[in-house]
């Protein structure tokens, strides 16, 4: 009974110790690496992706995104969409960023006059980051601008607020390729 007893402990601590990488896999998140999106990002777990031709006021542009669903209630994204060199060249970078975060806030039914922005910066290249929420929905919300490329970096949640660490681990890890 006693060797028997041994070996069962035995096959418990295997276990664990087959389960350690697993594990660790599981809280580290999905790194995913975009070749032609030129980033690299933390997601929780494997994203899903799609591209769709979207109508935009410079005409049709493909948009290329990946989406990670907790569940109904909270979602992870990363998005890019490459504006006509020519118009970037000819406006206000500073502009272009605005109109993307406020389209975005405000489809979401935030209220734009509460908006607290914070200027990043990744790379050399300017972005805007806010927090905000409007009663049971919440959003972290990032745009950046690098060249022609407008990348968008959204948490949304419906129910609670996003946690300090939850915000950290995943907007922290967009890195763009060099």
């Amino acid at each position: 009974m006693k060797i028997k007893n041994k070996f069962l402990q035995l096959s418990v601590a295997l276990l664990i110790l087959a389960m350690i990488p697993v594990l660790a896999q599981a809280q580290s998140g999905h790194k995913l690496s975009s070749k032609q999106g030129n980033f690299s990002i933390t997601f929780p777990a494997e994203p899903d992706f799609s591209a769709e031709e979207v109508e935009t006021a410079v005409g049709n542009l493909m948009m290329y995104t990946y989406m990670f669903e907790i569940s109904d209630d909270a979602a992870y994204m990363v998005a890019y969409i490459d504006y006509p060199k020519d118009m970037v060249e000819e406006s206000d970078g500073d502009v272009l960023l605005e109109a993307a975060l406020n389209g975005a806030l405000d489809s979401w039914g935030i209220d734009l006059d509460k908006v607290v922005q914070e200027t990043t910066w990744h790379g050399g290249y300017k972005g805007i980051y806010c927090k905000e929420s409007n009663g049971n929905t919440y959003t972290a919300y990032e745009v950046i601008l690098v060249e022609n490329r407008l990348y968008q970096i959204a948490i949304l949640q419906y129910g609670k607020s996003i946690s300090q660490n939850v915000l950290s681990s995943f907007f922290e890890s967009f890195k763009l390729k060099e």
